[in-house]
């Protein structure tokens, strides 16, 4: 083999790992399923809380039931319909953000299911649903920056600043319902918004 095959053969592998990294993110579509229904069951608790619709305080154990497995069957759903074999899914923007979104479901996983206990054991003290939404936002936005950060993503990085940042009106609005319409409004301009943007942008092949 000549010294300029060998360059040649060094450059296409380069250019093959380059091609790589820059891989389209694929999570688009997850984004997009959580997103909408994180803000459609916020909207759904701001109504209950305020009466909108004569529903009863005991709807939301049902809302949220109804979330939990909607969200995790879509989930498994489109996972075994669009799973890793599909091009770039190996890219490092792609795995990094699968393993922060993973962790960060993980993590909401564990809050919550203490929370349902801690309510079911002392049904006066609802505090851990209170604080949800600032906590639930601050992860937002954690996952939604690193992921943007590590895949080079505007996008994805504009939208977990802005999630940050919402933080800080999320806490300051605990104890009132606007807290669930701040919810809402986070899990559609920073979740469901950059999931259709990252879907719009994800080669035909793919989608």
């Amino acid at each position: 083999m000549s010294p300029q095959s060998l360059a040649d053969d060094l450059a296409y592998i380069r250019d093959l790992a380059e091609a790589g990294e820059k891989a389209p993110l694929l999570g688009g579509r997850y984004l997009v399923w959580w997103g909408s229904l994180t803000t459609l069951a916020y909207l759904a608790q701001y109504a209950i809380l305020e009466r909108l619709f004569g529903l009863p305080p005991q709807a939301l154990a049902f809302l949220w039931g109804g979330y939990v497995i909607l969200g995790l069957g879509g989930s498994f759903s489109m996972h075994r319909t669009f799973g890793p074999e599909k091009p770039g899914a190996a890219s490092t923007g792609n795995r990094v953000s699968a393993l922060v979104w993973k962790s960060a479901g993980l993590f909401l996983g564990a809050y919550f299911t203490g929370a349902f206990f801690k309510v079911a054991l002392s049904s006066d003290n609802f505090d851990p649903f209170i604080w949800s939404v600032p906590l639930v936002v601050g992860v937002y936005g954690l996952a939604q920056y690193a992921g943007g950060v590590i895949a080079s993503s505007r996008v994805l990085t504009l939208a977990g600043q802005a999630a940050l940042i919402a933080t800080v009106p999320a806490v300051m609005l605990v104890g009132s319902t606007l807290s669930w319409l701040l919810g809402a409004a986070v899990a559609a301009f920073c979740i469901l918004l950059p999931g259709i943007l990252l879907m719009r942008s994800e080669p035909s092949a793919t989608v």
